[in-house]
């Protein structure tokens, strides 16, 4: 676990494929946000929800909407997380990756350096995995001038900023689920 880092559980979205909200869908016995939730709490001090309806399974307390209004998507959770932020970097994660690594604040706060990168990513077989980027807070308001100008894309706004890709390799643990038929298979798989 690492003291220097906090965790948010990006699930402000408006869950449009799977037809009611992902967080309360359940894999198994549990809920997806909380396989989530378990999974990152063993890595980070402590772990804030971004979303915009109150999620009865975790305190209210830690728990925030989003400040930007008109939902421009994740990077208005990751302007959240990073205005609400005490500690001055923040692994995002969403709320539909149930299996995401036991390593990857270990792995990704590896690179943290003093005059390293800002914002430091997953890359997964030559693809950046932006939701679960660890960032330092100090990027707020470079975002909010970014969303202000009309940005919304989390790539985009990753790149023009000082970035470091690394490398993981095991595709099962970025696995995000979108809709019930996406569930299904995954429940079918892990019972097998």
């Amino acid at each position: 676990m690492n003291s220097e880092i906090e965790g948010v559980i990006l699930a402000g979205g408006k869950s449009k494929r799977m037809g009611t909200n992902k967080s309360l869908i359940k894999l198994n016995t549990k809920y997806l946000i909380e396989h989530v939730y378990n999974r990152l709490n063993k890595q980070v001090a402590n772990i804030s929800i971004n979303t915009n309806t109150i999620i009865r399974t975790f305190p209210k307390n830690i728990q925030f909407q989003d400040r930007i209004p008109n939902n421009p998507g994740p990077l208005a959770g990751i302007q959240a997380g990073l205005f609400y932020a005490k500690k001055n970097w923040v692994q995002f994660c969403p709320n539909d990756s149930p299996f995401l690594p036991n390593n990857l604040v270990n792995k990704l706060s590896s690179y943290i350096d003093n005059n390293g990168p800002t914002i430091i990513v997953p890359l997964l077989f030559g693809r950046i995995e932006p939701v679960f980027m660890l960032c330092h807070r100090s990027l707020l308001k470079n975002l909010e001038e970014f969303i202000g100008t009309g940005g919304r894309k989390m790539e985009s706004w990753i790149k023009i900023n000082n970035y470091k890709t690394v490398p993981f390799f095991n595709q099962k643990a970025f696995t995000n689920i979108n809709n019930l038929t996406e569930l299904k298979e995954i429940e079918k798989t892990k019972n097998k």
